[in-house]
């Protein structure tokens, strides 16, 4: 191998060894095989032609040109962590927008803090939101309008990444003096053949708001269909029908007319990000924060 076929990948391999005096320690520390990075210091070695460590069962130490080695490659290091660090400041100049379709009702809590701490980490880029009915539950993003959605999945929308953000609980929306409302909680078994207020039109995540996965089969009785949170829950409070909705609705849409019971054996619902490739690298920034708001 020629030095100019030497890559960062053998540099940072030194480094750990170095580091850790001890290549299980190292290859540890950088997710690989204990094998596979004796391999790549041994190819280094080949290349370089003088031994770089000196190697007993008890310990792993530089050799005198390993050490002079070893200077280079930290300097090499650090140029290089200056040089990424620069990138990623001209990737971020460029795509200095982030469009962000959300689903109506998802993260209603986090979207204004995500707001925030995003503008305070990155002063000079705009985030818009635009906000999408039940008529569109991947927020935006089979249209191509925006460059990620916040949304709970289920999907149809295929060739999309999602990342989970955060969980919450289910819960049946009953009207005021519905038999289940005089319960603590329900089950889901409870509600499968009650009439339904559902999402318009067809699909997954349609049939998941309607316990789908429960039914085994059994066809839901949908009753109504509503597009949005306010006409699901109004529809429910005018004795329709009930609806299954997320925990947080039961805090931000509550009203008069309306009972929230909590659905124990029913799994926990997922608020999510949604991309596709290739995406606008505010988005990752947009995924650390909102992780970090929803902890």
């Amino acid at each position: 191998m020629a030095l100019m076929n030497i890559q960062l990948r053998h540099v940072r391999c030194l480094l750990a060894v170095a580091g850790e005096r001890s290549f299980a320690r190292a290859a540890e520390k950088l997710a690989v095989s204990q094998p596979a990075l004796s391999q790549t210091i041994s190819q280094l070695e080949e290349t370089l032609g003088f031994e770089i460590f000196q190697r007993t069962t008890r310990s792993v130490t530089l050799t005198k040109d390993g050490e002079a080695l070893c200077e280079y490659a930290q300097k090499l290091n650090r140029a290089m962590e200056s040089f990424y660090r620069d990138v990623k400041s001209l990737q971020l100049s460029v795509h200095n927008s982030l469009r962000v379709g959300y689903l109506i009702g998802t993260a209603v809590e986090f979207i204004p803090k995500i707001t925030q701490e995003f503008e305070r980490r990155f002063p000079n880029a705009t985030l818009e939101f635009i906000e999408y009915d039940f008529n569109n539950p991947d927020a935006g993003l089979a249209s191509g309008k925006v460059d990620c959605g916040i949304f709970r999945p289920p999907v149809d929308t295929t060739n999309i990444n999602i990342v989970e953000i955060a969980r919450e609980r289910c819960v049946a929306c009953l009207p005021d003096g519905h038999p289940l409302s005089l319960q603590e909680t329900v089950e889901v078994e409870q509600l499968l053949d009650e009439p339904f207020i559902a999402a318009p039109g067809s699909g997954i995540w349609r049939d998941y708001w309607l316990a789908g996965q429960y039914r085994n089969g059994r066809e839901a009785r949908v009753v109504f269909e509503a597009a949005t949170v306010d006409s699901e829950l109004q529809a429910v409070a005018m004795r329709k029908g009930i609806s299954i909705t997320a925990e947080s609705t039961a805090r931000f849409y509550a009203r008069p007319g309306v009972a929230f019971r909590t659905i124990t054996n029913m799994d926990e619902c997922v608020i999510a990000i949604g991309y596709k490739h290739p995406a606008n690298p505010l988005v990752r920034e947009l995924i650390d924060v909102a992780r970090s708001v929803a902890r």
